[in-house]
């Protein structure tokens, strides 16, 4: 962003926390998003699928543990994951950094996992990358 602002470069990929101030400023145009779906604090930029490229990407986070972790500790860990995501002061503060939360646990976020891994796996080849 910082190239960008600065005009070293023309475009810049970024997430919409750190795009959106900028945009809702006047000094950036958003040209699309590259999520499956367009995202909800900025309901009229349309996603690079939307507009015929084959793009899809996502930036994530998760919690993960060791494979050995007690039962009742990931019990634990989930469901204060849950409660956290749920609360309505995490979801304000997440809405006004333009973050949106797509919380996932367990077979749904494996399922999730597994997809974006195979999207990413995907785009390595085709870039030549892979050794």
């Amino acid at each position: 962003m910082k190239a960008a602002m600065a005009n070293e470069v023309m475009f810049t990929i970024q997430g919409p926390s750190v795009a959106a101030q900028h945009v809702k400023g006047g000094k950036f145009r958003l040209l699309g998003s590259w999520g499956g779906k367009r995202i909800p604090s900025l309901p009229d930029v349309p996603t690079m699928k939307e507009q015929g490229y084959d793009a899809e990407f996502y930036i994530w986070a998760a919690l993960f543990a060791p494979a050995g972790i007690p039962q009742e500790v990931a019990t634990k860990l989930r469901q204060t994951s849950r409660q956290i995501v749920q609360d309505p002061e995490f979801k304000r503060v997440m809405d006004n950094v333009n973050t949106p939360i797509d919380y996932r646990d367990g077979v749904e976020f494996q399922s999730f996992l597994d997809t974006d891994s195979a999207r990413l796996a995907q785009v390595i080849r085709r870039m030549g990358k892979t050794q």
